[in-house]
């Protein structure tokens, strides 16, 4: 399976610190109807870290039951082990495709990366994204690497974090057919702009359409518009802010869990400011 387009990383909704099913089942309704071409479940936006074993398989569960797009898990953990363990249930409970993190807090070599990716590409035969995002692994994933790994059948591209449009240009030089998605979405419209095929957005929790709009037709006028609503979601840690935002145009999200929190008074104050006096937002969303 292939995937391009824009990708909602999803939220995890929580309602009085539990996972809040039916908010989750109805934000992939609300991405579904608003045309997105594919749902990212359990990622950093998801806080699957945050999730217990039961949690994470519920997640997946209902993504699976109500999907009418592509869904794609992330898999990745910090051991080559449990990867694999989490990598065969997001297959055999029915996920289209899966993203895979470097190994975070080891900071493996290249060649305990290489060798990581290539056990994990082995134990399934789900199309793999490789995750890129060294501000959260501490590990980068080199050009040299990429290479390597693009020679597995089942490794089909990257999802790049890295915040370097030069590292971004390398890959589609050197690797053209190994896709490359946008993992920010502040840098969506020039890694677009050089043939990225997608963005896993953030923001696409709240504007799905709009982001799909942007990505599709390469909207630079829409891109500006987006662009105040981008900067905020980085205000705090991911998904602090977009869960914020989500809670005040009244989709389901919740606080995030610990060790994350709140937005600080500030914040929330500045985020109150931009989306109620926005024309993307619909005032009849807040009634």
């Amino acid at each position: 399976m292939s995937f391009s387009g824009t990708i909602t990383a999803l939220v995890t909704p929580f309602k009085e610190g539990k996972l809040n099913e039916q908010g989750l089942r109805e934000n992939i309704w609300f991405q579904i109807e608003e045309g997105i071409e594919a749902l990212l479940v359990l990622g950093t936006t998801g806080e699957g870290a945050a999730l217990n074993p039961d949690e994470q398989k519920r997640v997946i569960q209902i993504a699976v039951e109500e999907k009418k797009v592509p869904v794609i898990v992330n898999a990745g953990d910090l051991s080559t082990d449990r990867t694999i363990e989490k990598v065969k249930e997001a297959e055999k409970m029915g996920a289209d495709g899966l993203l895979i993190i470097a190994p975070y807090y080891n900071r493996p070599s290249p060649e305990g990366l290489a060798l990581h990716f290539e056990a994990v590409a082995r134990e399934t035969t789900l199309p793999i994204i490789l995750y890129n995002h060294p501000k959260r692994t501490g590990v980068e994933l080199s050009l040299d690497l990429l290479v390597r790994l693009s020679k597995k059948k089942n490794i089909i591209g990257i999802k790049d974090a890295s915040g370097s449009i030069p590292f971004a240009a390398s890959i589609r030089h050197v690797l053209p057919d190994f896709l490359l998605f946008a993992g920010d979405d502040l840098i969506s419209l020039p890694l677009l702009s050089i043939g990225a095929k997608g963005l896993i957005s953030v923001l696409s929790n709240l504007m799905p359409h709009k982001v799909g709009q942007m990505v599709r037709n390469l909207d630079r006028t829409l891109y500006e518009e987006l662009l105040p609503f981008m900067e905020m979601a980085q205000i705090e840690t991911n998904p602090v802010p977009i869960k914020a935002m989500m809670e005040l145009a009244k989709l389901s999200a919740g606080k995030p869990r610990l060790p994350l929190t709140s937005l600080t008074p500030d914040n929330q104050y500045r985020l109150k400011e931009l989306l109620l006096n926005s024309p993307l937002i619909p005032q009849a969303v807040y009634e």
